[in-house]
């Protein structure tokens, strides 16, 4: 099997890093000789596409796409409506009408379609998950979601209009999908999103209160604002008989490039078998294209989660408006029963 990765400059590289230890063949788009021979000097290359025209009429089978967010539908829809198998980067789409119609032409062409997310095949959290689903806390009460650091994106990701929003709609719907793995769907949200100190057009601090559809509470924080932030959980919850959190002393992030360090359960650390999500997330993507079966994260969860950010932004088109870039509260959404 071929992939081709179409982004491999940033990100993308991390892709190709998964993508090597699997029995693959990994090619890339890339017209600057430069960049290649850099690529080249890290990684087996099967081929160099000049254009992803050209890639989309080869006979590779899959098209891994890190690119700016505003161009994942439109690329993602041609690539299936050429036969491509198709894994993006988060997030989807910049709204949900992007988002229905990349399920559907999936759907209409046979050719499976996955959000590559690697926070969702991490070890603590996939861990976690079962805990709660075998009440090993009890019924849930709560799920708090944190992630706050200063980060003063570069390129693409200080345009407001490529990202489709600003820090929420990037890094933070990760942490979306962290709240959601552990706390279920949800009913309904209330959420506000503001603009700090950092050099992006849309909004860099976000929080959001939702009502889980099980009726626990979930709490979300996500910021690139934060100068010196103390080293907290990123992720807690608790129920009627217990406890479990992110392992702030754990190994994980630093033994297995995990995303998350560990599981802390009723106050004492707890043993998590450690393995890299993101070849974990790649390597369940490849075998559904080989043997035919469901993507291990299902769009329409991506989906939902994308139509949670922009509930958050107060629109489902993502459109942000604010008087100036040093402070502005870019919207919220109030439709809590």
């Amino acid at each position: 099997m071929e992939v081709v990765v179409v982004g491999a400059r940033g990100f993308g590289k991390q892709h190709m890093r998964a993508l090597e230890k699997l029995d693959v063949a990994v090619s890339v788009v890339e017209r600057d000789q430069s960049v290649v021979e850099e690529i080249r000097s890290q990684f087996k290359l099967e081929r160099v596409f000049s254009s992803v025209d050209d890639a989309l009429s080869s006979s590779a089978e899959v098209m891994d796409l890190v690119l700016p967010h505003d161009l994942h539908a439109p690329v993602a829809e041609r690539a299936m409506r050429k036969g491509k198998h198709v894994i993006v980067e988060k997030p989807m789409a910049l709204n949900l009408q992007e988002a229905d119609e990349m399920i559907r032409i999936s759907k209409e062409t046979g050719k499976k379609l996955m959000v590559a997310d690697q926070w969702h095949f991490d070890p603590s959290i996939r861990e976690a998950r079962r805990l709660i689903g075998e009440g090993k806390i009890g019924r849930l009460v709560a799920v708090l979601v944190r992630s706050q650091g200063f980060y003063d994106a570069y390129g693409w990701r200080r345009s407001r209009a490529e990202m489709g929003g600003g820090a929420l709609i990037d890094g933070g719907i990760h942490y979306v999908d962290t709240l959601l793995s552990l706390g279920g769907d949800y009913d309904s949200v209330w959420g506000i999103a503001v603009k700090g100190a950092s050099a992006i057009e849309g909004e860099d601090t976000s929080a959001a209160v939702l009502r889980l559809a099980n009726g626990a509470l979930g709490l979300l924080f996500y910021s690139w604002s934060y100068r010196n932030p103390p080293s907290v959980p990123e992720f807690e919850a608790f129920g009627t008989d217990g406890s479990l959190a992110e392992d702030v002393h754990g190994s994980l992030k630093r033994d297995h490039n995990a995303v998350y360090r560990g599981l802390v359960l009723n106050g004492s650390p707890y043993a998590v078998k450690g393995y890299d999500p993101m070849v974990a997330e790649m390597e369940g993507f490849l075998k559904s294209v080989s043997e035919g079966t469901k993507v291990p994260f299902d769009p329409e969860s991506a989906k939902r989660e994308l139509e949670l950010v922009l509930a958050v932004y107060g629109t489902d088109r993502a459109s942000i408006i604010c008087d100036d870039l040093t402070s502005c509260v870019v919207g919220t959404s109030s439709f809590w029963k």
